[in-house]
């Protein structure tokens, strides 16, 4: 399978960079599966011959027609060679990015966009300009933990799936019901949190609108964008990418390509992270590849394997000390970013005042341009 986008391979402008991807932790839309709490995706600008080469060494004794990070894990014989590995990543820093999503923490950040922002974006004011949005489910979530219950957190994330993951009416009923239950019986130390939550449920069609509501649980192309965005900050050819056909990337693929297209305006737009991204991505080709064809593929899929159990926050405390000797033997050199909960709170509250169109403004108008 091969997408692309307005551009084709044979009219290309300058070189391209071929981006590899892989990925962890996928669960469908169930983001709430406590087997796997983290969602990564790993990339790499990575020869083929390279790969191979980082692979062998690292995994003589494998014996699987492909180097797979889980077989790697489940193995007391190879899982040593995960120390080799991470010793030859000091070579490949440069030219490989993670990107770890813990995905209890993005539903609430879901919660954040769809029932917090419409409000304050109403009343004038930017939910993302530096990286508010993020911060501020820093600090729900830091309430939440700290004041409440460790159920109501629990409650408050499975309620909001189920809306998010079969949106009717009847379900937002339920929503707004139990939430208003929620705000009025919780702590004052956060009941304003979950007072805003629950009108923002109760305003959910004036701003919304059921008809017009996508589910937000698709954390995949969001991602994608995310890592992608990275590799257009620091390099300014085309790029090519290439990820494992049997995963399920790009559900969404008419807006990663709408996203990514290499003839969209030039813009910078400003990232979650404060950090400013310049469009367009210059996503000239996407393609789908039989990991077992690409080694390239197969070294994502064992940094994507690590990273995911760097941040889970479940692991045992051998498991643990072991990644901790990774991080040292040299995962800690790669270059990643993450959304986790983090003590990274909001400068200042409200946010400042909304100037022109927000980010998500922005990018909703670059797919209407391409999507109609």
């Amino acid at each position: 399978m091969r997408m692309s986008n307005a551009l084709s391979m044979c009219s290309f402008t300058m070189t391209t960079r071929t981006i590899y991807f892989d990925e962890s932790g996928f669960t469908g839309y169930n983001l709430l599966d406590p087997e796997q709490p983290v969602f990564t995706v790993a990339s790499a600008d990575i020869e083929n011959a390279r790969a191979e080469e980082i692979l062998r060494t690292s995994f003589p004794q494998n014996q699987a027609d492909e180097f797979h990070f889980t077989r790697i894990w489940k193995s007391k014989r190879q899982r040593d060679g995960l120390r080799t590995f991470c010793n030859h990543l000091h070579e490949v820093a440069d030219t490989s990015f993670c990107y770890a999503t813990n995905k209890r923490f993005a539903v609430l950040t879901k919660i954040m966009d769809y029932l917090v922002e419409p409000a304050i974006t109403d009343a004038g004011f930017d939910f993302y300009d530096d990286g508010f949005c993020w911060r501020y489910s820093n600090y729900v979530h830091f309430g939440l933990t700290q004041f409440a219950p460790p159920e109501l957190l629990e409650c408050l994330l499975a309620y909001y799936q189920e809306f998010s993951r079969d949106p009717t009416r009847e379900n937002l009923s339920k929503l707004q019901f139990r939430l208003r239950m929620m705000a009025n019986s919780a702590d004052q130390r956060v009941q304003v949190f979950l007072d805003q939550m629950a009108m923002g449920a109760e305003l959910f069609e004036r701003y919304a609108g059921l008809e017009d509501f996508r589910s937000s649980n698709n954390i995949q192309t969001s991602t994608m964008i995310a890592v992608i965005g990275h590799w257009r900050q620091a390099h300014p050819e085309d790029f090519a990418v290439v990820h494992d056909a049997s995963s399920a990337f790009l559900r969404d693929r008419e807006m990663w390509e709408a996203i990514t297209a290499a003839d969209n305006p030039e813009v910078e737009l400003k990232a979650g992270d404060g950090s400013f991204v310049p469009h367009p991505l210059r996503v000239v080709s996407t393609e789908a590849r039989d990991s077992r064809e690409s080694f390239s593929v197969q070294f994502c899929d064992i940094l994507a394997g690590l990273t995911a159990k760097h941040f889970n926050p479940d692991l045992d405390v051998d498991e643990r000390a072991f990644m901790n000797d990774l991080i040292g033997e040299g995962l800690g050199n790669i270059s990643s970013n993450r959304l986790v909960p983090s003590g990274e709170f909001p400068i200042q509250i409200p946010p400042k005042r909304l100037e022109g169109p927000d980010v998500v403004d922005q990018m909703a108008a670059m797919l209407r341009e391409r999507l109609g």
